[in-house]
């Protein structure tokens, strides 16, 4: 949903980020910046890292990640979109939200009607369902359910029904009033070309309604109850409104448990939407699916608004195993901490509830190896180890998950067990570890350190840009305009020239908003600059700053000059470009002392 930019900015000065965020957290100022234990869903920290910038009006957690205005703020805290944080905030600014963009614009919008319909569609097809089951027909299924051991209350919690034909779904939905084409773009009705008649995508099945963290219906799971040629288990299609990379079945309760328990120690990640009931019947209320073993990025930035920790508890069967070893790095890198589950025998998590109980299940959440610990695990069971080569390969690719540790201590622990495990030597091992190739996660990890690291060029940069956004009497805007800065710095700068012929003032509250979020990161970086400078030496330090910069722009000049030169013939050309170098190489001196 689109507002007016002056309603925004009046949102924002009526809902002082430093005031919204100290209801969330105990907030210390330490230099120009308040500092706390970040609040936001799925990160807990020892060390205070969540950063909120006055002078910006935005937060940057150094943990996380995360980062934003007051807006993003509310929809990381609160699990809400941007129109529910604009209204959540406006209603505690005690504004009215403007009427020509908060409803015009979703009349005017045919996306928002489409999916409009197609919830309603959904919602209704859901409620015929439920009905089903109060039917003569509908008896076999409520037997189905109560004889794997759940009581009456799943029906009502999971919002459970039936599918009982092909065509009665359709006549309903179109008695309701709804177009079959809508129906069939809602992923409920499919249409049968031969017979030329609509059917009930999921007929003859138990129907478990998928629902999202805003509590809508989004789609339905179904499962036949007797035995048949046809697919045990049926998803609803993808849709507009249901993607199945972006979900995770059960979030809606989870959302309700944060909401009374606040963050979560840790959730629990099955497979597929029975061992979600089958748990949850059990007590663990803190579970969700995937609904398939393929983890995506979204998937885990959706589990980080609830917890920082995940157990992954797929089914004991080899093709899970394999499963979970492939999803484990999508949630690392996302920032979860991840542990694994080894269910035993084959089993899955329903299973065990039903054959070992509630109590053997925990055990197992309770002994849930980490990250690295599970992958050695996997690698074990992968190899032979009673054959040379199956003891090589297991040890090599051992060595290589070792190495991902940055932690010397977990290090020599890993090592003490690998040695263990394989009837090695430790010190073998150790000389063997720093042989052992990186995995290609890590590799890419350290690339992108490396990437990272600001140079002293960059915090020249960004303390030049700070002082004249701040409007320090040491900084002069001239510099803007004579120094050459680089990558979005050179942006920033760019705008700054902007206002300053235009006389305007410059107001480091909405430079995000004028600049656009992709630049969140960089004006934080460039508003904390100045914080760990002595306010007596800052004036001589913006000083070395700008000499900084110079010099940068200067030995880059020269390199392309001597570049030049290697590819030239013309003997007067050549003299040239050596004049300029020597006169460029004279400048460089000088600012070297």
């Amino acid at each position: 949903m689109r507002f007016e930019q002056s309603f925004i900015e009046e949102l924002k000065s009526r809902n002082e980020i430093v005031d919204v965020i100290s209801a969330y957290c105990q907030l210390e100022r330490k230099g120009g910046a308040y500092w706390a234990r970040c609040p936001l869903p799925g990160h807990m920290e020892k060390t205070p890292s969540f950063c909120v910038n006055q002078a910006g009006q935005f937060f940057k957690c150094f943990g996380c990640g995360r980062g934003g205005d007051v807006i993003s703020f509310i929809m990381e805290v609160e699990s809400l979109s941007y129109t529910e944080a604009v209204k959540f905030l406006a209603d505690r600014a005690g504004m009215e939200l403007p009427e020509t963009d908060y409803k015009d614009e979703i009349r005017a919008s045919k996306a928002a009607h489409d999916k409009e319909v197609k919830l309603a569609i959904l919602r209704e097809t859901a409620l015929f369902y439920v009905h089903n089951l109060k039917t003569e027909k509908g008896k076999a299924y409520v037997d189905y359910v109560l004889k794997r051991g759940f009581d009456r209350g799943v029906f009502k919690m999971f919002g459970i029904g039936a599918s009982l034909d092909y065509r009665t779904l359709p006549r309903y939905l179109a008695r309701k009033g709804f177009k079959y084409d809508d129906m069939v773009a809602a992923g409920v009705v499919t249409f049968n070309k031969e017979k030329n008649e609509y059917y009930d995508f999921e007929a003859e099945r138990l129907i478990i309604p998928i629902i999202d963290n805003m509590n809508n219906v989004i789609a339905f799971g179904g499962r036949v109850i007797v035995k048949t040629d046809f697919a045990k288990y049926k998803n609803t299609r993808e849709t507009t409104v249901f993607i199945k990379n972006k979900t995770l079945y059960n979030i809606n309760n989870l959302k309700k448990l944060k909401r009374e328990k606040g963050v979560l120690p840790y959730v629990i990640m099955v497979e597929g939407y029975m061992d979600v009931i089958a748990l949850y019947s059990a007590g663990f209320k803190n579970v969700v699916a995937s609904m398939g073993t393929s983890l995506t990025v979204e998937q885990a930035r959706l589990l980080l608004r609830y917890t920082d920790t995940v157990v992954i508890s797929y089914d004991g069967d080899s093709a899970g195993q394999n499963a979970t070893f492939r999803g484990l790095q999508i949630l690392k890198d996302a920032g979860l901490t991840v542990k694994c589950v080894s269910l035993p025998d084959n089993l899955d998590p329903d299973e065990i509830i039903k054959l070992r109980g509630a109590a053997a299940y925990q055990k197992l959440v309770d002994e849930a190896l980490p990250l690295i610990d599970y992958k050695i695990e996997f690698l074990r069971k992968k190899f032979d180890l009673t054959s040379i080569i199956g003891k090589r390969q297991f040890v090599d690719n051992a060595l290589r998950v070792i190495r991902e540790s940055d932690r010397e201590f977990e290090r020599e622990e890993l090592l003490k067990k690998l040695s263990e495990m394989s009837r090695l030597t430790y010190e073998s091992l150790k000389r063997d570890l720093e042989k052992a190739p990186l995995t290609e996660s890590k590799r890419e990890e350290k690339i992108e350190e490396k990437r990272a690291a600001p140079s002293g060029g960059v915090k020249a940069e960004r303390f030049i840009l700070c002082a004249v956004i701040k409007g320090e009497k040491y900084a002069s805007e001239q510099d803007l305009f004579d120094l050459e800065f680089t990558e979005k710095r050179a942006d920033i700068a760019s705008y700054l020239i902007s206002l300053i012929e235009k006389n305007e003032k410059i107001y480091a509250a909405t430079l995000c908003d004028r600049l656009g979020e992709e630049y969140i990161d960089e004006l934080n970086a460039v508003l904390l600059e100045g914080d760990g400078v002595n306010a007596a030496s800052a004036a001589g330090y913006y000083v070395d700053c700008v000499k900084t910069v110079k010099r940068a722009r200067l030995e880059s000049e020269i390199n392309d000059l001597n570049g030049c030169l290697s590819s030239l013939t013309d003997i007067d050309m050549m003299r040239k470009i050596v004049e300029q170098i020597q006169k460029k190489n004279d400048e460089l001196n000088k600012l070297k002392h």
